[in-house]
Parts: C-alpha cells; sequence; structure tokens
C-alpha cells in the first residue's frame, strides 16, 4: 500500500497526474487501483518517489533488470528516475562489471555467451525480473 503523497511527489509524471483528483479512476472493491505494468519494478519506483533516489548497493547490478526498471520510468514519466538509472548502467558498463557470469562491453552487452553452448542451463542477462506481472496498487487517501 502507498499514499496518494508519495503517488504525486513528482508533479511532472503520470502518476501524479492519474492520482491528482483531475482523474476519474475505477476502484477495486478492496479499494485498490489496478496499474497493468510490472509490479516487480513497481517496488523501485515508489521507493525512488519516496526517498529521490537510491543508497548505493540497493540497485541490481544486473543490466536486463535496469533496462526494464528504464522503460517502466518513461512509461510513468519519471525523467528523474531515467537519468539515474542511466548513469548507473553506464557506470556499470565503464567499470566492465559481470552480470550472470558474462563480461559486459562499453554498450553494456555481454561479450562471452556464459550459459551457451551444448548444455544451454541459462541465458545471460535473464533474471526473474523478465517476466510480467500484473499487480494492484492500493492507495491511501491522504488529506489535503
Amino acid at each position: 500500500m502507498t499514499s496518494t503523497l508519495t503517488l504525486t511527489k513528482d508533479p511532472d509524471s503520470m502518476l501524479s497526474a492519474m492520482f491528482s483528483g483531475r482523474h476519474a479512476l475505477r476502484q477495486d472493491d478492496d479499494g485498490a487501483y489496478f496499474i497493468d505494468r510490472d509490479g516487480t519494478h513497481f517496488r523501485y519506483v515508489l521507493n525512488y518517489l519516496r526517498d529521490g533516489g537510491f543508497r548505493r548497493g540497493t540497485l541490481p547490478a544486473d543490466i536486463c533488470f535496469l533496462g526494464e526498471l528504464c522503460t517502466e520510468a518513461e512509461y510513468y514519466q519519471l525523467s528523474g528516475l531515467v537519468r539515474l538509472l542511466n548513469e548507473h548502467m553506464k557506470a556499470l558498463t565503464e567499470v566492465g562489471l559481470a552480470v550472470d557470469g558474462a563480461e559486459l562491453d562499453a554498450s553494456g552487452s555481454p561479450t562471452s555467451p556464459a550459459g551457451s553452448g551444448p548444455s544451454g542451463a541459462r541465458m545471460v542477462g535473464v533474471s526473474s525480473a523478465c517476466r510480467r506481472l500484473q499487480r494492484k496498487v492500493n492507495v491511501q487517501q491522504t488529506p489535503k
């Protein structure tokens, strides 16, 4: 559950527009709003809105996940979060940080196909976050 204060923290975002009171939104019987987006990433969106950023080490070093999170940030029109994620991904590629056993080149692409080959045991860059989830957002109304 989150508050409307959190959802409207960035006045230029789509979430702020949705929950500003200017639009009629349908609620479920339990008072939740349905947003057809990936719930796996939404906790990071909410934490960004609550805190205005992230502490060092709290974002994953998984380029696939970060790219997906950036897509969500773009969808919600959170330009500050998009900028922060792009900087984080750039920093990861500059140090050549390994993700799922593969070294990254300057573009963030794996340089070796770890997990490929005869066994095909796992694929590079695929995480559980690659699955799409649909979640309800419970919003606690805050007094104006």
